[in-house]
């Protein structure tokens, strides 16, 4: 290598550092840092000198430097501390040299209202940086001009800003549940263990209590089971969300499950150990469950003529022809719908749904099947 070489060598290597940019983290504020926004970029800003370091400073091993080296006296200090100081520092304005920063409240609120909706749709928190931001920042160029460009440029929107933006909004709902429950006279449970497609167990908690003298549902808590689902692990979550959240069990009138032994059984179940605890409380078998159960143990007769219907249905969707036909043949004659479901019997609702969706096609299907010229027809 030249000589001649090195410097252009030196400004690739100052590029790739510059093109880097590092995202701040929640777990940077027990090393006093926070941070401000400009132009997309995050710079880590101490919440007690209020000096604002460079973007590669965004790791722990820099900002423990500048604790220990600007302010060892504050080296013991927790995250709560430095939190409160923080708080001091948002009623601050930004300074000419830019210091002191504090992101306009609007601005703020539409990176909140932003991630929002992304967690009301269930999309990637990856969407709000690749695809929002590039698509508002057209339509404000188009509509309001470049001026206008460079204040969106100041929206956070980034993967790991929608993150906690979602989780702050989580834990807001979370605590207005939790308050409401409390001022409320009695609340009830239902609750479930079930396995996701991971094969990981999952126990999901909904809770229904009064609130401004209406009944009111919501989702209560979830919990991973990461071994075993037994009665007495489930109750040791519920123990713990109690006691986390100082709910009082006196006040707990109800708890709906299913019939499985690990929540009915009237030894060791689930429903038995919170009545040793709730006395007051009063046992339910979910109804959907002895609805499905019930549908596994029809008449004679109607067995006979729900088969039938399945074999309708698997005759039709098991061929990718006939399904095809078939919903060019329900769009043609403008049917409600233009498919039909399967029937699934470890689905609880499966059995309603797959009847309902029949019965409005079931013309369709008889007309369907005489086209196709098939034997099946005979049985309508």
């Amino acid at each position: 290598m030249t000589r001649g070489s090195m410097p252009s060598m030196d400004k690739f290597y100052k590029s790739m550092s510059k093109s880097k940019k590092r995202s701040y983290s929640d777990e940077y504020m027990k090393y006093g840092f926070t941070y401000m926004l400009k132009e997309t970029i995050c710079y880590p800003q101490c919440v007690i000198c209020y000096k604002v370091l460079e973007n590669d400073s965004m790791k722990p091993s820099k900002l423990a430097i500048h604790l220990n080296k600007c302010h060892p006296d504050l080296r013991t200090k927790d995250s709560d501390f430095f939190k409160r100081k923080f708080e001091s520092l948002k009623r601050c304005k930004l300074d000419k040299t830019g210091i002191i920063h504090q992101t306009q409240q609007n601005i703020v609120e539409a990176s909140y209202k932003v991630s929002y909706i992304i967690a009301q749709k269930k999309k990637a928190h990856t969407l709000a940086e690749e695809v929002i931001l590039p698509c508002i920042k057209e339509i404000v160029r188009l509509l309001f001009g470049e001026e206008a460009v460079k204040k969106i440029d100041n929206i956070p929107l980034s993967n790991t800003t929608v993150k906690r933006r979602i989780t702050d909004i989580l834990s807001n709902i979370k605590e207005n549940v939790i308050n409401e429950i409390k001022e409320s006279p009695y609340f009830s449970i239902q609750l479930d263990e079930s396995t996701d497609v991971s094969s990981m167990a999952q126990l999901i908690v909904f809770c229904r209590y009064i609130h401004n003298n209406k009944f009111k549902v919501e989702f209560f808590f979830s919990s991973f089971l990461e071994t075993i689902t037994k009665a007495a692990d489930i109750m040791e979550i519920m123990k713990q969300f109690f006691n986390d959240n100082k709910l009082q069990w006196k006040y707990l009138l109800g708890i709906t499950t299913d019939g499985a032994p690990a929540m009915m059984g009237c030894k060791s179940g689930l429903q038995t150990r919170i009545k040793e605890i709730a006395p007051n409380v009063v046992g339910v078998h979910c109804f959907i469950h002895r609805q499905a159960l019930a549908t596994k143990t029809l008449p004679g007769s109607l067995k006979t003529v729900f088969n039938q219907l399945v074999k309708f249905v698997n005759h039709i969707k098991s061929s990718a022809f006939n399904t095809r036909l078939f919903t060019k043949f329900c769009s043609d004659l403008d049917a409600e719908h233009n498919k039909l479901l399967f029937y699934t019997s470890v689905r609880w609702l499966s059995a309603g749904n797959f009847l309902e969706r029949f019965f409005k096609l079931r013309n369709e299907v008889k007309e369907f099947l005489c086209q196709m010229k098939s034997g099946l027809v005979e049985y309508f």
